[in-house]
C-alpha cells in the first residue's frame, strides 16, 4: 500500500471518528482543529500533520 493510500485510510477513519461532532473541524486535508470547553476556561487543540507524497 502506497503512503497516498495508507493516508487516505488514515483521513477516512478521523472523519469517521468525529462525524457530527461540532466540536470538531477539518481545517486542511492536514490540518484539524478540536474545541475542549470546560466551566472555567476554553482551549482548542490543533494537530496539523505534513503531506506525505
Amino acid at each position: 500500500m502506497s503512503a497516498n493510500e495508507d493516508q487516505e485510510m488514515e483521513l477516512e477513519a478521523l472523519r469517521s471518528i468525529y462525524e457530527g461532532d461540532e466540536s470538531f473541524r477539518e481545517l486542511s486535508p492536514v490540518s484539524f482543529q478540536y474545541r475542549i470547553t470546560s466551566c472555567k476556561a476554553e482551549y482548542i487543540s490543533q494537530a496539523t500533520g505534513s503531506s506525505r507524497s
